[in-house]
C-alpha cells in the first residue's frame, strides 16, 4: 500500500504519523531531451514509478514529484527544462524542511536523474545541521556495472517496461542504435529491480542508525 500525501487528508495524515509512519519519499526526476526515441519526461515518469515502489516497500508516505530537476548539461537540446544546481538544493531543503516540522523523521530526496545528485548531496550535508529530530538522506540507486549511453539500454528497457507507448525506437540515433536495439521490458524490469532494491536496502540502514 502506498500514502500518497497528495490523496490523504490532513486528518489521514497525522493519523499515519501518530502511527509511526516516519519515512516520506521525495521523488526528484528531469524534464530533459532523452534522445529522439524516449519520452522528454522519461526521467520524472521513472521517479513516479520508483518512488512508489520504494514508499511501498518502506510503509512511507509518497511526496509530489519534483518533475523538473538539474539538466544544465543537456540545455542545447530542445525540450530540455533546468534548474540550476543552487536552485534545486534550495528547493530540496525547503521541502525537507517542511516535511520534518510535519514529524518525518526519515526524508529520502529520492533521484532518477544522474544530474540532481550533486545538488541532492548538498541538500543533505546542509540538513544534518538544520533538521531538528530528523534526518534526510539521497540515496544513489543501484543501475549496475554497465548502465550504457545517456537515453540508451537501460533508459529504453525501463520505459519498454514502464510505459512501451512512449518509446519509438525506430527514431534512435546511429549512436544509440546498437543499445536501443538490445533494450527489452524483461532487462527493463530486472534494472528497476536492481535500482529499487538498493534504495530500500540504503534507507533502511540510515533508519536503523538513528
Amino acid at each position: 500500500m502506498v500514502y500518497e500525501l497528495e490523496a490523504l487528508t490532513a486528518p489521514r495524515l497525522s493519523a499515519l504519523i501518530d502511527a509511526g509512519v516516519s519515512t516520506v519519499v521525495v521523488p526528484f526526476g528531469s524534464i530533459e531531451h532523452q534522445g529522439g526515441h524516449l519520452a522528454i519526461g522519461a526521467d520524472s515518469l521513472l521517479a513516479d514509478a520508483i518512488g512508489r515502489e520504494v514508499a511501498s516497500r518502506l510503509g512511507a508516505v509518497l511526496a509530489p514529484t519534483v518533475r523538473v530537476g538539474c539538466a544544465e548539461q543537456h540545455m542545447q537540446r530542445i525540450g530540455t527544462m533546468t534548474l540550476q544546481a543552487r536552485t534545486l538544493t534550495e528547493v530540496a531543503i525547503e521541502l525537507a524542511g517542511s516535511l520534518a516540522a510535519q514529524g518525518f523523521a526519515v526524508i529520502v530526496l529520492l533521484s532518477t536523474h544522474g544530474g540532481n545528485s550533486a545538488a541532492l548531496d548538498a541538500a543533505v550535508a546542509r540538513l544534518a545541521t538544520s533538521l531538528d529530530g530528523a534526518i534526510a538522506c539521497a540515496p544513489r540507486g543501484d543501475v549496475g556495472p554497465a548502465p550504457g549511453a545517456h537515453s540508451g539500454e537501460w533508459l529504453t528497457s525501463v520505459l519498454l517496461a514502464l510505459r512501451p507507448d512512449l518509446v519509438e525506437r525506430q527514431r534512435a540515433s546511429c549512436e544509440l542504435a546498437s543499445e536501443v536495439g538490445v533494450a527489452d521490458a524483461r532487462r527493463g524490469t530486472g534494472h528497476i529491480e536492481r535500482f529499487v532494491t538498493s534504495i530500500v536496502e540504503s534507507v533502511r540502514t540510515i533508519a536503523e542508525s538513528q
